[in-house]
């Protein structure tokens, strides 16, 4: 039994009362009403060490790294990230940890003008868990279940560079090749994509960040959404470091399975496709019409030549 069986099994039964228009159990975030005009966005995130992260790595890029892929969550939903609490379970730290582990944390709430305003601190094996409050107006935050049959399937950024991180390992604290601190920085420091998914809210059907991997993420979007997706992978944004590494077939298996990308895969109707690239343009970010949702279920990886791919695994997943 995986974590989503688990999760559908024995939790998904205590989600009641949830109001019509709010969203429990089964997206990035949960979304609360709080007023005609707004909405709550929350979301927890538990952070282990040697399971999410390194044994023995920087506090500084754990505190980061562990606070922004939180936030990510937020930014998928279209909303603006405001309040954290962070219980912290540390088996022994120094002051100097604890203070480079607080400004690493510092920093990834800059990102969006986040506040820290509670938490717990225990003693123990090296456990994070994040809890991020957003906010959204009322009606408009993204969701995975919108997507259409037609729709055009979207990402951000490019894939790939933190499973390249992992496989070789590339996270320690010893100097590396400036090819290979570039792979490294993408693990360490990504970039949830607020500014991106804010403007999303008006045209795209459906949103999802890339943390499990594209495959696994699209799979979740598209059963949520009660659709198929066909993915073509020519044109999957590849990171280019992450080619001249280790060449574009190995590249592009990272890329679609990898995970902890934590760029957005979202879906948008023909009618909004030229407001989308217009929109890309007018932010200088990279978006990538990677495939398009169709009648049916799953999600299938093709070829330039149209044959079927076969995918070594569909992504990150605890209790397999």
């Amino acid at each position: 039994m995986d974590e989503f069986e688990l999760i559908n099994r024995f939790f998904r039964p205590l989600c009641v009362d949830v109001a019509e228009n709010d969203i429990g159990i089964g997206d990035d975030a949960s979304v609360l009403t709080i007023s005609k005009e707004q909405q709550l966005v929350v979301t927890t995130d538990t952070h282990v060490e040697s399971v999410h992260f390194p044994a023995g790595a920087k506090p500084y890029d754990v505190g980061f790294r562990s606070c922004t892929t939180s936030l990510s969550d937020i930014a998928a939903m279209g909303a603006t990230a405001r309040w954290a609490s962070l219980a912290l379970t540390v088996t022994d730290a120094s002051d100097d940890w604890f203070e480079s582990f607080a400004g690493g944390a510092a920093d990834a709430l800059k990102q969006c003008q986040a506040s820290l305003i509670g938490g717990d601190t225990t003693r123990g094996p090296l456990v994070i868990t994040w809890n991020i409050i957003g906010t959204v107006s009322a009606g408009t935050a993204l969701l995975r279940s919108g997507a259409a049959p037609g729709d055009g399937i979207y990402v951000s950024g490019t894939l790939g560079s933190s499973a390249a991180a992992l496989t070789f390992p590339l996270t320690g604290v010893q100097s590396y090749t400036a090819l290979q601190d570039e792979l490294r920085n993408r693990y360490w420091y990504p970039k949830p994509r607020f500014d991106l998914a804010h403007r999303l809210r008006s045209i795209a059907s459906a949103c999802i960040d890339i943390s499990d991997g594209l495959v696994a993420d699209l799979a979740h979007l598209a059963r949520s959404s009660h659709c198929g997706a066909v993915v073509d992978s020519v044109q999957v944004p590849v990171d280019s470091a992450l080619i001249e590494l280790v060449g574009i077939e190995c590249g592009l298996q990272m890329a679609l399975t990898g995970g902890d990308d934590y760029e957005i895969c979202f879906t948008v109707a023909q009618e909004n496709e030229s407001e989308l690239m217009c929109l890309g343009k007018k932010l200088n970010h990279c978006i990538t019409r990677i495939g398009h949702m169709i009648e049916g279920s799953g999600v299938r990886v093709i070829g330039g030549s149209g044959q079927e791919i076969t995918v070594n695994k569909t992504g990150y997943r605890h209790f397999d």
